[in-house]
């Protein structure tokens, strides 16, 4: 087991480890919690791990409420939003109660953002059962829904009380879903480089999956501790975002966001290479990543996702913030007028 303590405007640990979730009710506990808790999963999630989870709470003295939605980014919305307030009203939820997200990013922004909002805020307990919510999602705080317009365009900071991934979840995630959280991966290999690269090159396994998870939290943390509210330095998380955010747009989320976000840092390394920013060797080392991982794909051209770029929260006014590469290891904020994005990209 590995733990990863994240110095926030409010603190909390990261749980890693296999069997973890069968002591939620310790971990509440130990947080001093008591009362209702509001279990909210979706459809892929629920019927494999809601009762067990619900089963504990119940040991340890709680009053556990399950609410499950349709699996999937296009219940990101405000109507599951208004449903989850709803329910929370409903069964007479207060500020001593609790909100557990168990799911993948989809449920921890819905039950996040539900519960910074709910009586402007309830404590707030992430439970990811996926890889790409284990490194990435379910730390940082950031929690939001979908509008028509765009990704993640309504949304809120708020911070967990506890984050609690058990490792035997990867057992039942299908091949697409590890996939999947590889591609949120590459991004923190190209970030930081070292043990995390190193991992990614050789292959994920069940001896190094700990230790990948914890490393792509603890680089998360440092930045997170830095930039909490997203100021500078926290952009660097967004490697690859603008592009994925886009190609989610346009293919109407059928394309899955770790997925797209791996596209979108071939598409940065492309072009930092074409440019002539970025090495021959770190060039093809990030090539021979992609490919080590299923993740070398070719998806929508530029030139059909830059009119999407406007609609990305990257923009400040008439600038869009890009992250840039360097090197691996060394990527950098890098601000281009709307007006000269298509430019930017000419020849990619």
């Amino acid at each position: 087991m590995k733990s990863v303590t994240v110095n926030a405007s409010t603190p909390y640990e990261v749980v890693i480890g296999s069997g973890v979730s069968a002591k939620i009710g310790e971990y509440m506990q130990e947080l001093g919690r008591s009362g209702k808790v509001m279990i909210v999963s979706d459809t892929n999630v629920a019927p494999l791990y809601a009762e067990g989870v619900a089963d504990q709470l119940v040991y340890h003295g709680y009053e556990p409420t399950i609410f499950t939605f349709d699996a999937g980014e296009e219940s990101k919305n405000l109507s599951t939003y208004g449903d989850i307030l709803a329910l929370l009203a409903e069964e007479g939820f207060t500020r001593t109660d609790t909100v557990l997200a168990l799911g993948g990013g989809v449920v921890g922004d819905m039950a996040g953002f539900a519960a910074a909002t709910y009586m402007r805020g309830v404590a707030f307990i992430n439970m990811p059962t996926s890889l790409l919510a284990a490194i990435d999602s379910s730390v940082g705080g950031k929690t939001a829904v979908d509008l028509p317009q765009g990704k993640n365009l309504v949304g809120a900071f708020y911070q967990p009380r506890l984050v609690l991934f058990d490792t035997d979840f990867i057992k039942t995630l299908p091949y697409d879903e590890i996939r999947n959280g590889l591609g949120e991966g590459v991004k923190y290999a190209v970030l930081e480089g070292g043990e995390i690269f190193d991992i990614l090159s050789s292959g994920l396994t069940s001896d190094n999956l700990e230790d990948f998870i914890a490393l792509s939290v603890d680089a998360k943390r440092r930045i997170v501790e830095e930039d909490e509210w997203e100021k500078g330095k926290r952009k660097l998380l967004n490697l690859g975002h603008t592009v994925a955010h886009a190609v989610e747009t346009l293919t109407e989320y059928v394309v899955p966001h770790g997925v797209a976000v791996a596209y979108g840092v071939r598409v940065m390394s492309r072009l930092a290479h074409d440019r002539g920013e970025l090495s021959d060797e770190d060039y093809y080392k990030i090539e021979e990543l992609l490919l080590e991982n299923d993740l070398g794909l070719e998806l929508n051209p530029v030139e059909e996702l830059i009119p999407y770029f406007s609609a990305d929260k990257k923009k400040a006014g008439r600038t869009l913030t890009l992250v840039t590469i360097a090197g691996i290891g060394d990527c950098r904020l890098t601000e281009i007028d709307i007006e000269d994005v298509a430019r930017y990209f000419e020849g990619n």
